[in-house]
Formats: structure tokens, C-alpha cells, sequence
């Protein structure tokens, strides 16, 4: 049986971390395998049980995912993870541009990759997970990173245009057009594109489909009576065949099959959610 919740980061630093997540409990017997389509989330998951495993797209060998993982923003379906045994994992959900303006890393070098964290980030994350590990609740490893994470900020700093916008596409759901964008920061469109490139790891435009089809498919996991057509109306889509043609390009299947693949794994849904939930 496993468990999951969600929480909202604090005011002081939801400019640059949207929200937390845990699962923790253990899997009966066997493994779950969790599909993963294009997401625009940036993560940072600390693994305290079993190691997730990668599966790789062409044989069924799988790489064992590292304690502590950096995940950049997916502009397409990957092969997927394997989980099981004894699942305690907690992970930051960083705003688009959020782990940028923490750590400093071009967000290119992230784009649909995975690594081990140490290797990124370095001397800060041994503190940090050990205090986690040491932690008995959900709440305690909030407080523990939102410590952490607040020591990190630069008092003189003011959150870049860049990363505004950023957040705000994110929160509209990816409703807003480039031309849009650049205009309210004074930039030409080309000028954006590269700073928004830099600091979130995929163009504009192309991240502003990757959030609404993630939104959409959110939408669907917590109302599963809503027929398609109302979902796709619900985020701005021209039709149903338009949601179709993205869920293709961005999950590599259809959405009655990508759904049914998800149906099994309802602790796994803070995956492909757009707003913080709690569920057990």
C-alpha cells in the first residue's frame, strides 16, 4: 500500500519551488511500471528505499536510478521507470525556472536528462539528505528543505522577468502566446526565446504545449467522468483531435491507452499533476 502527498512551497520561496511531494509504502510483490510522457516540471527526488529503475526503450535491461536525482523538463515520451519493493522517495517540484535561479545550471543541460544529483549540485546535498533521512513525517522534510532552500536565496536578488513570465505560463497552463511574453519584458521574440531557453531548458512555445497537455491530462486523473471533448475544451484546444494529435506527440500513444496505463498507479498521479493534491 502506498501513500502520497503534496504541499505548496511557502510564499517566501513559491517564486522558485512550486511544490513537494512523498510516496512512501511498499509494493506487495512484483513491479509498477510508470509511464513518462513530455512533463515540464525540473525535480530534485531523494530516494530513501528501493532505487526507481529506468527502463531502457530497446531491451529489457534498466539502470538503477541514483539516491538523489536531478530531472530536467521532458519535451517527449521516455521509456519509463520500474518501481518496487520499499517506495520512500520525496522530491521538489521546482517552478520552470526555479532550479536555474537556485543552482545556477543552464537548463539545457538538463533537457530531457536524469542525473545524479551529487555530480550537479555537489557540496550542499549531503546535509541536506541526511537531515531528510532522519525525518519521520511528510511535514518535518518540508521544513527541512524550505531551511535549506531559504539559506540558498540571495536577500538582494529580485526574481529575473524571465522567470515571471516563466511561472505565470505555468500557472495559466501554458495559456499565453511568445509574442505575448517578450512584450511584457521588452524583449524581441528571438531575444526571449534564448533567455527563456537558458533559463527553463525548452522553447517557449513548445514548453507552453508540454504544460497544457499536462494540464489536460491532470484534469482527466482527477475527474475521470469528464469525457475528452470537455477536457479539451476546458484548456483551449481547437478539438479533440487537436488534444489527440498532442497526447500522440507527447506520450507516444492515445489517450484512452496512455489513461489506462495510469489507471493502476493512482499513488504515482503527483507525476503528471498541476496543482498540489494529497492522496492516500
Amino acid at each position: 500500500m502506498l501513500q502520497t502527498n503534496m504541499a505548496s512551497s511557502s510564499a517566501l520561496l513559491r517564486p522558485y519551488v512550486w511544490a513537494y511531494g512523498m510516496t512512501v509504502g511498499r509494493l506487495p510483490s512484483g513491479s509498477l511500471r510508470i509511464p513518462l510522457p513530455a512533463r515540464p516540471k525540473q525535480l530534485l527526488t531523494f530516494s530513501f528505499g528501493d532505487p526507481y529503475r529506468v527502463l531502457c526503450p530497446e531491451s529489457d535491461e534498466a539502470q538503477t536510478t541514483p539516491r538523489v536525482t536531478v530531472v530536467g523538463p521532458h519535451t517527449h515520451a521516455h521509456a519509463g521507470l520500474s518501481a518496487f519493493g520499499t517506495i520512500d522517495n520525496f522530491t521538489i517540484h521546482f517552478q520552470p525556472a526555479g532550479f536555474h535561479r537556485l543552482f545556477g545550471i543552464p537548463m539545457t543541460e538538463l533537457t530531457d536528462a536524469a542525473y545524479d544529483a551529487y555530480g550537479v549540485i555537489g557540496t550542499r546535498l549531503p546535509q541536506i539528505e541526511d537531515q531528510l533521512a532522519c525525518c519521520s513525517s511528510f511535514g518535518e522534510r518540508v521544513k527541512v528543505v524550505e531551511r535549506c532552500l531559504i539559506g540558498m536565496l540571495d536577500s538582494q536578488a529580485s526574481l529575473d522577468p524571465i522567470a515571471f513570465v516563466a511561472n505565470r505560463l505555468f500557472r495559466l497552463h501554458g495559456r499565453q502566446h511568445v509574442s505575448a511574453m517578450a512584450a511584457d519584458v521588452n524583449l524581441s521574440p528571438r531575444q526571449f526565446e534564448r533567455r527563456f531557453l537558458a533559463q527553463v531548458g525548452v522553447p517557449p512555445k513548445l514548453y507552453a504545449r508540454i504544460i497544457r497537455f499536462n494540464a489536460a491530462l491532470d484534469n482527466k486523473l482527477r475527474s475521470p467522468s469528464n469525457p475528452w471533448s470537455r477536457v479539451a475544451n476546458d484548456h483551449d484546444y481547437y478539438d479533440q483531435m487537436h488534444l489527440l494529435r498532442d497526447c500522440r506527440a507527447f506520450t507516444g500513444e492515445s489517450p484512452d491507452r496512455f489513461l489506462a496505463r495510469l489507471a493502476p498507479l493512482p499513488a504515482f498521479h503527483t507525476f503528471y499533476a498541476m496543482e498540489p493534491f494529497r492522496t492516500g
